[in-house]
């Protein structure tokens, strides 16, 4: 009878150890979820108008608890699709164990803008990042903002809204907002830029309740297209980091400090044309001599030079720039460059 004891001993012991072991197990499989996979998506329909019906707004959620951080791309259509590819770059890079409160994320917030290529929505013309907070019973992108502003802004802790140069120009800075500088920062971009205060913005309307904002303007089209992508998931695991949503990263090692830079200049044609770069993709985010040629406006009949776009400073930080020959129309932003500073 002792022995038969001890062995119903030994087997629900031997039995209690694998369920401990099953236990630990599957808690490990779910420390190593990627964030991708742990987030939930809620869609809320928005009006497009008497034709168009509806669309829906895309809002994901991953975690609970504080803090509670926000993401967005795509505010501005013509931006295309490199604000969420960085996104889903991070998400796949990050595993649950990492989250520390609540991430929610807009990865395209002006979906008919995006369609179109264009910077605001075609059904109503208006610019989302003008109608902040938006109204539930306006236009089409008026309602967009509204329903950002409840339903993914929230009480957020913090904001970090992905721009960037889109289809027709490659950016390099980060726009930087008193008591946020430490989330700019965190992307490491090649240049800084103080950021105007406008209460009808995501990040005015986030800073009047109290968040730390940021917004990116880096990547576009161009022949590094993917660095880009990855040096801004890079960024913005960092910055999640430094809001407390996730555990913190150190900087990226081989990248230069930041330019800060003074108020930027906006570089455009007197008439329409066609655009010749002389400085390429690679010359964003450094800094030329004053007089170096950076383009031409050429006529579309007979090639001749129409202007030059020259560095208008002594020593000019290059923020955008169109990298391709193009045809642009009179007044179009060709360039935005700026003077550094002391930071």
């Amino acid at each position: 009878m002792l022995r038969g004891a001890r062995n119903r001993f030994e087997l629900g012991r031997l039995a209690a150890l694998n369920l401990l072991n099953r236990d630990s197990i599957y808690l490990r499989l779910i420390e190593l979820v990627r964030l991708s996979e742990a987030v939930s998506w809620e869609h809320y329909p928005i009006s497009v108008g008497a034709a168009g019906g509806q669309l829906n707004l895309a809002v994901g959620k991953v975690g609970k608890g504080s803090p509670e951080v926000l993401v967005t791309a795509g505010i501005h259509g013509d931006e295309g699709p490199w604000g969420v590819w960085a996104i889903h770059k991070m998400l796949q890079g990050v595993i649950l164990d990492e989250l520390k409160g609540t991430l929610r994320i807009v990865p395209v917030a002006n979906p008919l803008a995006m369609e179109a290529d264009a910077r605001c929505s075609p059904v109503d013309g208006l610019d989302l990042n003008r109608m902040f907070p938006g109204r539930p019973r306006g236009s089409h992108t008026e309602r967009l903002a509204d329903a950002i502003t409840s339903h993914a802004l929230g009480d957020a802790d913090s904001v970090i809204d992905l721009h960037g140069g889109g289809s027709w120009c490659v950016n390099s800075f980060a726009f930087q907002f008193p008591g946020g500088e430490d989330l700019a920062q965190a992307f490491q971009p090649p240049i800084i830029v103080d950021g105007a205060l406008r209460d009808s913005t995501l990040t005015g309307v986030a800073r009047s309740q109290g968040a730390k904002v940021t917004a990116i303007e880096m990547g576009g089209r161009c022949g590094n297209e993917e660095k880009w992508a990855a040096r801004i998931a890079r960024g913005l695991r960092r910055a999640l980091g430094v809001t407390g949503v996730m555990t913190s990263m150190p900087k990226e090692p081989g990248l230069p400090n930041p330019v800060k830079v003074g108020p930027s200049r906006v570089l455009r044609p007197s008439r329409g044309g066609v655009l010749f770069p002389v400085i390429g993709a690679r010359t964003i985010g450094t800094i030329v001599e004053g007089g170096t040629v950076l383009g031409k406006l050429l006529d579309p009949i007979t090639m001749e030079t129409l202007e030059v776009f020259k560095a208008p400073f002594s020593e000019t930080a290059v923020l955008l720039l169109r990298p391709r020959l193009a045809v642009i129309e009179e007044g179009a932003m060709t360039y935005v460059v700026a003077s550094p500073k002391e930071a």
